[in-house]
């Protein structure tokens, strides 16, 4: 017995390593910046700058420096992460002011940098196709999360929010959810909380962008005018045997609306032979059964009752006797009635 309980001991520790090596993660986290942050390159005319509070001023690229890798093996092995940093962008805008998070895959073009919208790296025919980013655009106070050709725009006003009034700061959260495939964004006062329901979110699949090719993450921006305060991530890989493929709803949805009404011959015929079917085997079934009941009912309804051989000598036969009642009508009584 206490063998036994030491190899189930040993077995549950082995799985729960396999599960913390597969489950292993990614982060860097930045609350404040010094003059040569670790891990991070500065590119272009990024810098840092401020006494007591320093920050990073995006004047091109800040880029962590080690590549990290997304989607590993199979659609199955996808990595969920997450990012968020404080900004705050200069009083005012003209158009290109604003910044950047954006993602690309190695050899999109080197770290990140470019000459795009916000610096962001231009691909073949001068789109970002390939690249995955979130852009803040402080001219038009809105938030659009870019992926290739896809495009999905929140504006900041239902927030209550304006990102270009360069009093305080603001606070973005990201975040990648393997399962749903879906990227969000939420955005908060400095010292507000994490809202439940995302700003703006966008259904991303970065298997299909990258297969598993290593990418660079990044904050870019072509003007001077904002300012990151600090700055963090976390790549969470989820083991396989945690999850199945990715479900999207909108995806069923679909499916559901492009069924017609009605169906076409083909699926009849489909249909009639699945009825068909069905039928000869609930008849085949009854009839099994009901052979199998009566075969039981015959069996069993052939046993009588066997008497002990000791008891067969005593067992004698019972007369039943019956006597004759006679009845004797009063027709006197009743002749004195009348």
């Amino acid at each position: 017995m206490a063998a036994s309980s030491l190899i189930g001991l040993i077995a549950l520790l082995a799985l729960l390593g396999a599960t913390s090596a597969d489950t292993r993660s990614s982060a860097f986290s930045f609350l404040r910046f010094e003059r040569d942050p670790a891990a991070i390159a500065l590119l272009g005319g990024s810098k840092v700058v401020g006494g007591g509070v320093p920050a990073i001023e995006l004047s091109g690229q800040a880029v962590f420096e080690e590549p990290v890798r997304v989607v590993q093996g199979n659609p199955r092995s996808l990595a969920s992460f997450s990012t968020n940093f404080t900004f705050s962008l200069s009083a005012g805008s003209s158009k290109g002011d604003g910044f950047a998070f954006a993602m690309a895959p190695v050899g999109f073009i080197s770290n990140l940098s470019g000459d795009g919208r916000f610096g962001l790296p231009l691909g073949k025919n001068r789109t970002l196709d390939g690249l995955l980013a979130v852009e803040f655009d402080a001219y038009k106070n809105r938030v659009a999360i870019s992926s290739g050709n896809s495009v999905k725009v929140g504006n900041v006003s239902s927030l209550k929010l304006v990102m270009n009034s360069g009093k305080k700061a603001l606070l973005c959260w990201i975040d990648y959810q393997a399962g749903s495939r879906r990227l969000e964004v939420r955005l908060s006062d400095l010292g507000g909380s994490r809202a439940v329901d995302p700003f703006i979110a966008h259904r991303v699949d970065l298997w299909k962008m990258w297969m598993d090719r290593d990418v660079y993450l990044g904050l870019s921006s072509s003007t001077r005018s904002c300012l990151i305060h600090s700055w963090s991530f976390e790549l969470r890989r989820v083991p396989h045997w945690i999850h199945s493929l990715p479900l999207d709803p909108n995806a069923v949805s679909k499916e559901e609306e492009a069924k017609p009404l009605i169906p076409a011959s083909g699926e009849k015929s489909d249909c009639f032979l699945k009825v068909l079917a069905a039928l000869i085997f609930g008849v085949a079934g009854g009839s099994l059964g009901t052979f199998c009941i009566l075969y039981l009912c015959t069996i069993f309804g052939r046993r009588r009752p066997v008497a002990p051989e000791e008891l067969a000598g005593k067992v004698q036969p019972v007369d039943c006797e019956y006597k004759k009642v006679e009845v004797v009508v009063l027709d006197k009584a009743i002749e004195d009635e009348h």
